[in-house]
């Protein structure tokens, strides 16, 4: 799932962590992904504070061929009259291959490899620029935040770092923390809690334990400004 960072903006990716974090990193098998399987799901992007309305949708076609991912994100934001597509293509591990992002005021298109990041990225405000990035390791990719947040060992307390890439911060590669901090209750379901912080912007996924469904997630991308993201009743 996409981090919905065209709503909340705030590309600095470098966080804090705990000494006993599990670090993680694109296909070294500490992720469980075997629950990911080919469909499509729709979402509604409610606002939930300072009051109740619903303000855009997303839809999330998944396919899987050859033991690649590809996943096409559409967000519309119709009070804002914006309209989102990111084409992205990673292997049945989460390891990042392509990510292709049009609307929203920026575009990038991208190839992910081994040792680094490169393509081109054209922000918001400003030239096209050029992404000619090297690691020392693989990355992930934070369009696949959701996924990688589905697809933790779960254990309350468990801390997991993640070195990952955002095209609205093409200069580096910054750390992704996650924290599974418990359980909470979606209609009738004990879920596993998972946050990560993008920015300023902290993200809360809601992850079913059986089927590593996402149940809910939520953010706050301004104080006094809460949103979150539901599937659609099938």
């Amino acid at each position: 799932m996409l981090a919905l960072a065209v709503v909340a903006s705030g590309p600095a990716l470098a966080q804090d962590a705990p000494a006993d974090t599990v670090l993680i990193s694109p296909g070294d098998g500490v992720l469980v992904t075997d629950w990911i399987t080919p469909g499509a799901t729709s979402y509604t992007l409610r606002l939930t504070a300072p009051m109740q309305q619903d303000v855009g949708t997303m839809s999330e076609p998944v396919a899987i061929s050859d033991g690649r991912v590809p996943r096409v994100t559409t967000i519309s934001v119709p009070m804002q009259g914006m309209t989102q597509v990111d084409s992205v293509v990673a292997t049945t591990a989460f390891v990042p291959l392509a990510h292709v992002s049009t609307g929203g005021g920026a575009a990038a298109s991208l190839e992910f490899m081994d040792e680094g990041v490169v393509g081109l990225v054209t922000p918001r405000q400003g030239e096209a620029t050029t992404v000619l990035l090297e690691t020392d390791a693989p990355v992930f990719d934070t369009a696949w935040a959701g996924e990688i947040a589905q697809s933790l060992p779960f254990s309350e307390g468990a801390v997991f770092k993640a070195l990952s890439f955002s095209y609205q911060s093409p200069d580096e590669a910054g750390d992704m923390v996650y924290s599974v901090t418990g359980r909470e209750d979606v209609d009738g379901i004990s879920a596993w809690v998972v946050k990560t912080e993008m920015g300023p912007v902290t993200f809360t996924y809601l992850v079913d334990p059986d089927t590593r469904d996402l149940l809910m997630s939520r953010f706050s991308p301004q104080p006094g400004v809460s949103i979150e993201l539901a599937p659609d009743a099938e």
